[in-house]
């Protein structure tokens, strides 16, 4: 990899709770995830199952970005594979949530009862730091924006080289995103929004927290954004279910994101 490089592979991508069985190894099991390399940085969006996977990493400034503490965007981080090497350093950067630190969450979270040990405790350096609107990690420069999510969900736009990328998960977009949201979209080249439910499933999930494909669309042509991933796949959209939903956007550039896939910007 170059400097100069700026991919992101998608680690999970499934929202609510891990899936594994017949039926969703296209598009994949493992819960929200993805990996960045920007600039000589790996930065990974959120800490779900996806995760676990991010093996034999070289040696370079490891960072995760949470958007929010809930369980399916936290599940991994203890089988992380870089939190077992005793000459590593993993920043973690949260904000304050219900009174609570970025430290204060995870050990809350990750300690007994509730799990054998504390992530202190394990041989990587685990630096929590409680997180800034905007701040950046090495080159690349990252900006946030609070989002509707039950308890609050942290929006990231992250710039590097010319080229920007906005993870924007766990977020109940109205019918009208608001001048906010598309201005921190603005001509980003790629959007990946929250797409867990259909509209008619949408009725009745009210106040749920996630949004639909077609208001995410609507987002991307009203911010200019260059390319679309669906993310946050529901548990119950299988393979079949995913291809047929893909089949009816028909537009190019937009897409649900599979488990595996590397984009480069």
């Amino acid at each position: 990899m170059k400097n100069s490089d700026f991919t992101v592979t998608v680690l999970g991508a499934r929202g609510s709770i891990p899936v594994c069985r017949a039926g969703f190894t296209e598009f994949g099991g493992a819960t929200s995830c993805y990996m960045v390399y920007a600039g000589g940085e790996l930065i990974f969006l959120d800490a779900g199952l996806g995760i676990a996977g991010a093996r034999e990493l070289p040696a370079l400034p490891v960072s995760v970005l949470l958007s929010h503490p809930h369980l399916d965007h936290l599940l991994g981080l203890p089988f992380f594979p870089s939190l077992y090497e005793e000459n590593r350093r993993v920043d973690l950067y949260a904000r304050s949530r219900e009174g609570l630190s970025a430290e204060e969450m995870i050990d809350g979270l990750y300690s007994p009862p509730y799990w054998p040990c504390r992530m202190s405790d394990l041989p990587a350096k685990l630096v929590c730091h409680d997180m800034e609107e905007s701040f950046n990690i090495g080159g690349v420069k990252i900006d946030t924006l609070e989002v509707c999510h039950p308890g609050g969900s942290t929006a990231f736009r992250l710039s590097y080289g010319g080229k920007s990328l906005v993870y924007l998960t766990d977020y109940e977009q109205g019918k009208d995103p608001g001048q906010e949201t598309i201005e921190f979209v603005r001509s980003a080249d790629l959007l990946l929004c929250d797409a867990q439910y259909t509209e008619a499933e949408l009725s009745g999930r009210e106040g749920y927290g996630h949004s639909t494909r077609l208001r995410a669309m609507g987002l991307m042509k009203k911010a200019g954004a260059k390319e679309l991933l669906f993310i946050h796949h529901d548990p119950e959209h299988d393979d079949a279910f995913l291809r047929e939903a893909e089949r009816d956007v028909g537009e190019e550039g937009v897409r649900y994101a599979r488990e595996g896939e590397v984009i480069k910007l």
